[in-house]
């Protein structure tokens, strides 16, 4: 859950993900009249692909996150972002497509409440209904064992730059993957901002998550590489999309 000085900066940070071409592919696999994403952060993913007509719903853990959604779509009624987790969440199980974007399986540490999360994305599903979600590809992961990962990205903006260096923790023997982030927030070419903010997730197998979605009446139709939609998912690709329908 995100919290603090990150919420402040969030969406320019991540600038750069490419949330128009991610947004493109769910239109594809999907038809969309109602729709509800899990884990809605600051309502990008909602914003880009909303349409007149739609009907829109966005949870998330973070009251912060979920304020700043809210603001994005102040003059919209038809979408509604909600601070609530999936299980307490209220609303009539007739969603169409159902989204859980960037992450948010790994951030559900524990396999019981991932269980749940699942049993209550089929709960709020149609019959014949969409659900896709992206992950960080376990089997990938345990391959190359990112124990000593590390990485620098770079977002620039008019008058600024934000710089984020990031190193991993991986821990095999209970799929524990921490991520540790420092950013520095740049005016010009002066430091007007420095934090540093972690990361905790649990490293899902495909066949994990394979098992809990037909468990609950689900069934996983494509599996693809993260980076190229077109490409099955293989072993190369850490991050990876999983495309599901629920059985009529």
């Amino acid at each position: 859950m995100y919290s603090g000085k990150i919420v402040k900066y969030y969406d320019d940070i991540y600038n750069k993900k490419d949330y128009v071409t991610e947004s493109e592919f769910i239109e594809t696999k999907s038809n969309i009249n109602k729709l509800l994403d899990v884990g809605c952060g600051t309502g990008t993913h909602l914003e880009s692909l909303y349409k007149s007509g739609r009907i829109f719903y966005g949870i998330d853990l973070s009251e912060e996150m979920i304020e700043l959604a809210n603001d994005k779509f102040k003059d919209n009624d038809d979408v509604s972002c909600i601070h609530s987790d999936i299980v307490n969440f209220k609303e009539d199980n007739d969603f169409d497509t159902i989204i859980s974007m960037f992450n948010v399986v790994n951030h559900i540490l524990d396999l019981e409440e991932l269980d749940k999360y699942f049993k209550f994305i089929s709960k709020l599903l149609l019959d014949g209904g969409t659900f896709i979600f992206d992950c960080f590809n376990g089997a990938s992961v345990f391959k190359d064992n990112p124990k000593d990962f590390s990485k620098g990205i770079t977002s620039r903006l008019p008058g600024g730059e934000y710089i984020m260096s990031c190193t991993s923790e991986f821990d095999p023997m209970i799929s524990y993957l921490k991520i540790n982030n420092n950013i520095k927030v740049y005016h010009l070419k002066d430091l007007v901002d420095e934090f540093d903010y972690t990361i905790d997730v649990t490293v899902w197998t495909p066949k994990l998550l394979r098992d809990l979605i037909e468990k609950y009446n689900m069934k996983v139709s494509k599996i693809v590489s993260n980076f190229d939609y077109h490409k099955d998912a293989d072993l190369e690709d850490y991050k990876i999309t999983f495309v599901c329908c629920k059985d009529v």
